[in-house]
């Protein structure tokens, strides 16, 4: 990966659910290639000892396995660990201990983080987990089962960082945006604030992931980032002084993300979720990447309605 040194590199347990993280596979309700029906009793008969395993739908009990699109390459989220396949993180390790509630594996797949709703909605996966904020607009398509407070800021080098503190700071400023993300559209509404105030308004650039866009920001081919800051403040920690992760500008909550038709898969992470947060699990998971301050206290579905 480009900029290895910045990614998280904290050991989580490892699982068979991560031999194929990398692969893009299709939905699990077809998932059965190459299984007979020996196979699929023994993957249910293990899976029925889960305490939720009886609440996911027909078609994933029989499969053993939740297809989860992901764009690996947002720490502390998601990221790669030294060896370029093992997926670590807090998603990782929030779906390790889904994975003991529901009795299946969750089978993470690398994708464009612009592509993740459209392979939600066409069925290529079952669910997301990628510190996708929930938002009315994306709950149009998708819905989601929210389970972390976040929210936009400003990564800049350092040189910059003290005339770059404020979205009105960035009004003529070479700005990257990573495709797909909110921050695209408070980079149009601030574009828009400019042009109101006489000034002139965003030079966009647009990355098709973080990678890119924190490469552009230290080579100086752009001002500035708009980046969550739970993850930009992550970066700026382990660039050696290169990089600035500013303060919030807004506050959102991040979700894990469901096609439409999915109410049975939903209620059931929900529930998850919720048992999670009773054994201690996820408070656990949320301190061990200094996290714990964006715990949330329930895990609602599409809880963001404005």
């Amino acid at each position: 990966m480009a900029i290895s040194a910045l990614s998280v590199r904290k050991p989580v347990l490892a699982t068979a659910a991560l031999a194929a993280a990398l692969a893009l596979a299709g939905c699990s309700g077809s998932a059965d290639a190459g299984s007979g029906s020996a196979a699929t009793s023994a993957a249910e008969a293990a899976g029925a000892k889960a305490p939720l395993f009886a609440q996911l739908p027909e078609d994933i009990q029989k499969a053993g396995t939740i297809n989860v699109a992901s764009n690996v390459e947002y720490p502390p989220f998601e990221s790669f660990d030294t060896d370029g396949t093992t997926i670590v993180g807090i998603d990782r390790d929030i779906a390790d201990e889904l994975e003991k509630q529901l009795g299946v594996t969750l089978k993470f797949n690398n994708i464009a983080f612009d592509a993740i709703i459209p392979g939600l909605v066409s069925g290529r996966y079952d669910m997301a987990m990628s510190a996708m904020s929930d938002t009315v607009e994306r709950q149009k398509q998708v819905d989601f089962v929210d389970y972390f407070s976040a929210g936009g800021g400003i990564m800049t080098a350092a040189a910059n960082a003290e005339s770059l503190k404020t979205l009105d700071d960035l009004c003529g400023k070479a700005v990257g945006i990573v495709k797909g993300t909110t921050e695209d559209a408070d980079a149009a509404e601030q574009s828009e604030k400019c042009k109101a105030a006489g000034k002139a308004p965003l030079n966009v650039t647009i990355y098709a992931g973080q990678n890119q866009a924190v490469l552009a920001v230290q080579s100086g081919r752009v001002d500035a980032f708009l980046v969550d800051s739970t993850s930009g403040s992550v970066i700026a920690a382990e660039s050696k002084g290169q990089l600035v992760q500013g303060p919030r500008y807004q506050d959102l909550a991040f979700g894990i993300v469901f096609p439409k038709d999915s109410r049975q898969l939903t209620e059931a992470v929900q529930k998850a979720m919720g048992e999670l947060k009773a054994d201690g699990s996820y408070g656990k998971i949320l301190a061990k990447y200094e996290m714990a301050d964006h715990a949330v206290d329930e895990f609602p579905i599409n809880g963001v309605t404005e």
